[in-house]
């Protein structure tokens, strides 16, 4: 700044960066702050007193009238010394401060009870400031101090600094650290009132009273072996720390509790050594800048952070034993949180809890606690009342506690959703270290792999392009992430580092290695985690070693469809098909044969088919009059035009082509070799076409009509089919694994398509004539189509047939015939 105090740059190893500004500027700041903060209360208490008077009806405690007022007997103030000097014991006759003589009770109407504690961003600023030096903490404002909780702890923080300070002479008995030290330094409101009374303090109801924490690490474990003096959160010891005095401008900070907030005192403490680093680097800034002095120079010094709190973050995670865990709250600019609040955040936020409903969740609690203490202090008076009436024209009244919010008595104090969110973030993150080290303790039998493109597009963007291609998760098998990093591209490359590093941990931490892989692009990655993972290649090992000697499906455990049976032909050569399609027509039995075809396919980087190659083989598969099945495997390759023989099977309408999908295949081959006739109709339309999904669909073999021959033929044949080769390489050389899978395909298509045959369609109602006796029928519903159905509603079997006669009011389909299964009846 021109005219002030240069500001310079000098380094230091601590690395602790603070804004440094002139004393003119630092006032202002301060001027500026208070306007606001004082702005802001008037705003607050203008809203809240609109707020009261438009919905009084709504009010959580309505106000007493003053004929409700309740009379409590008078007591004079010798009668309270003299109690008091007999008993320790504070009854509810020694409280005077609520005591009317011979006037009326004023009532303040209640306010509408809402959460109150919020965390703006000029509160997030100044937390951020006070991570660097505690100086910034909030002070008592005028006025904030009057209120009986105020005043209660206020009062126990000044006894607490005479008794503990060693060079005073005031407090021989110190009997406030004797009770600390008994009760695990909690002073708990039960024994407020008798602390109060000890403290000089005017006794209030024990209902405004709150628990207090004292936080001293080094007096309170001051006979350990253990230095329990904090820690500098600078230079990271406690050898050069020493005592440095309470505040006389903050006693104590509120902690919101579940049902009920309480109070934490502590003292600061300095550390000589980075005090004097700290007046070394203000000398080496002045001497820098001498004879500077009407140069504008400003830059950000590092500031070493020399005196702090007791409970200074990071002071408490640096004592002996894990002591500093003792500490029953997290601290935030205004309050703090409780650790048992903190606890309850994560697993509520995780299943999809909000922030306001959780501050909901806490006002109902604070105020149905306040509830009860109000119909508590509610019996003893009444029960006063009757034990010590002395006068019945007694005109003393008795005052209720007032407003859950009356901040000079109850001081109910509930965060908002965003103070909650505010605190929920910065606790873990201070915490982050040691979840990601935990994290990588949690076991994973099975890795569950997927890549997230949504996330990137939104994400580090240059010039409207995204830097980074995806986000790609690995989560163990109980759904917890255990990897997770940004990729540029789809490349198998940038995975390595990570997956590398994640088997270092495994194997560092004595884990089992990874049997299962779980992703959406299995045939991609399976050389990926084949080739890192050893566990990958030994378990899939031992899943081919059981498929070869069980010869069963390892996922569905049915035996393999066996090929042994079919008869296999081979032709390459126009001629050579012309002649074995021949030859099939003389012997095959019936008109059904069971097809399927083989071509090429183009995947992209992720496993799926992005273009189809021409078709190379075409397979079919018939039954002989002596009831074999037999196989040709027709090599079309390198024809641009079938033989004859082969076009009139495809499009002879009276034989039935059976198959998973077939009229995608035949609609192919037609594009492919030109085909006229299969070009120009439909495939699906033809009635001796039967895709076999469908076909089995209708007959409720299976819920879906898009289903894989291989569930197919489990359903049917019971047998499991392999389709591994299904995207292998179908070239004029086939070798024996291809031979067989391509038998396989149009053989099962064929024997699945005669199961299917025999059993009923259920999408046919029953017809008149079929209607007899000993006939197996299911019922649906009279409306709709009933393949629509998932199951059946009924089965049964017709065991009789009889004459039925129309209801009155009802005629038969207006007086005509109708056919079964039709609406037999229509009202009139």
């Amino acid at each position: 700044m021109a005219g002030g105090r240069p500001v310079g740059r000098v380094d230091n190893p601590y690395n602790k960066r603070k804004r440094v500004e002139t004393e003119e500027a630092k006032n202002a700041r301060i001027q500026k702050t208070a306007e606001t903060r004082k702005k802001n209360a008037a705003t607050k208490a203008a809203a809240e007193a609109k707020q009261a008077a438009a919905k009084a009806a709504q009010n959580f405690f309505q106000p007493r009238h003053k004929t409700q007022t309740s009379e409590v007997l008078p007591m004079n103030t010798e009668e309270v010394e003299a109690n008091s000097a007999q008993n320790d014991e504070v009854e509810m006759s020694d409280v005077d401060d609520d005591i009317i003589n011979n006037e009326e009770v004023e009532v303040v109407p209640a306010l509408d009870v809402n959460a109150n504690l919020d965390m703006n961003d000029e509160d997030i600023d100044n937390e951020r400031m006070m991570e660097s030096t505690d100086d910034n903490e909030p002070c008592l404002q005028q006025g904030e101090n009057k209120g009986v909780q105020q005043e209660y702890v206020k009062a126990v923080q000044l006894r607490l600094r005479d008794e503990v300070n060693t060079q005073s002479t005031k407090c021989k008995d110190k009997w406030l650290v004797r009770h600390l030290t008994a009760n695990g330094w909690w002073i708990r409101k039960e024994n407020a009132p008798c602390i109060a009374k000890k403290l000089n303090l005017k006794i209030s109801y024990a209902a405004y009273y709150r628990d207090v924490y004292v936080w001293l690490p080094d007096i309170r474990w001051d006979n350990d072996e253990t230095n329990c003096m904090p820690c500098c959160p600078s230079c990271k010891s406690n050898e050069h720390v020493g005592n440095n005095g309470f505040r006389d401008n903050h006693f104590g900070r509120l902690i919101i509790g579940v049902k009920e907030n309480y109070y934490t005192i502590s003292r600061r403490y300095i550390c000589y050594a980075c005090q004097q680093k700290s007046k070394e680097a203000d000398a080496a800034i002045d001497q820098a800048f001498h004879g500077n002095e009407d140069v504008s120079i400003e830059q950000t010094v590092n500031k070493i952070q020399y005196s702090f709190m007791g409970w200074n973050s990071e002071s408490l995670s640096r004592l002996p034993l894990g002591r500093g865990s003792e500490f029953p709250a997290y601290l935030t600019w205004k309050a703090g949180v409780d650790k048992t609040v903190l606890d309850m955040m994560r697993p509520l936020f995780d299943k999809g809890l909000k922030p306001e409903s959780l501050s909901n969740m806490l006002l109902e609690m604070h105020t149905a606690e306040f509830a009860m203490k109000s119909l508590r202090h509610e019996y003893e008076v009444k029960q006063k009342k009757k034990q010590r009436r002395m006068n019945e024209e007694s005109s003393d009244r008795y005052a209720p506690l007032g407003n859950f919010a009356d901040k000079l008595k109850n001081r109910g104090v509930v965060p908002t959703g965003r103070y909650l969110i505010h605190v929920y973030k910065s606790y873990h993150e201070t915490i982050r270290r040691y979840l990601e080290q935990e994290v990588k303790k949690r076991d994973m039998d099975v890795l569950m792999w997927d890549v997230s493109y949504k996330e990137a597009k939104a994400l580090y963007q240059y010039r409207g392009k995204s830097l980074f291609r995806g986000l790609l998760t690995g989560l163990n098998q109980y759904g917890e992430v255990r990897l997770q990093f940004h990729i540029y591209t789809d490349s198998h490359d940038q995975m390595l580092c990570a997956l590398n590093d994640f088997e270092k941990t495994r194997t560092m931490l004595g884990f089992d290695g990874i049997s299962h892989i779980i992703g959406d692009n299995p045939r991609k990655e399976t050389s990926l985690f084949m080739n890192l993972m050893p566990s990958i290649r030994a378990q899939q090992d031992k899943y081919d070693s059981l498929k070869v000697s069980s010869g069963r499906d390892p996922s569905s455990g049915r035996l393999y469809y066996d090929p042994k049976h079919l008869i296999t032909k081979i032709a390459h050569k126009p001629s050579e098909i012309g002649r074995v399609v021949d030859a099939m027509k003389e012997e095959m039995k019936g008109k059904t044969v069971g097809l399927d075809a083989e071509w090429n396919r183009i995947l992209n980087d992720r496993g799926r088919q992005i273009q189809r190659g021409k078709i190379q083989w075409i397979q079919i598969a018939y039954r002989t009059k002596d009831d074999e099945i037999r196989v040709l495997l027709l090599w079309v390759g390198n024809v641009t035009k079938l033989p004859d023989s082969l076009v009139n099977l495809l499009c002879d309408n009276s034989i039935i082509i059976a198959g998973n999908q077939v009229s995608g295949d035949l609609k192919y081959i037609g594009h492919d070799f030109k085909i006229e006739p299969m070009m120009a109709v439909d495939q699906k339309m033809r009635e001796n076409v039967i895709n076999l999904g469908k076909y089995a669909h209708v007959r409720g073999v299976v819920k879906s009509a898009t289903v894989s021959l291989d569930e197919l033929s489990g359903h049917t044949l019971e047998r499991a089919i392999d389709k591994s080769l299904q995207t292998s390489n179908w070239s004029k050389d086939l070798s024996e694994d291809q031979k067989k899978y391509a038998a396989i395909d149009a053989a099962a298509s064929l024997e699945v398509y005669e199961v299917l045959a025999q059993m009923k369609d259920l999408s046919c109602r029953l017809r008149e004539d079929d209607a007899k006796i000993g006939t197996a029928v299911d019922t649906v519903p009279l409306n709709g189509s009933p393949i629509s159905m998932s199951t059946r509603s009924a089965t049964g079997t017709i065991v009789g047939l009889s004459e039925y006669t129309c209801p009155v009011g009802y005629s038969y389909n207006n007086k005509r015939r109708v056919r079964v299964g039709k609406r037999a009846y229509s009202r009139n």
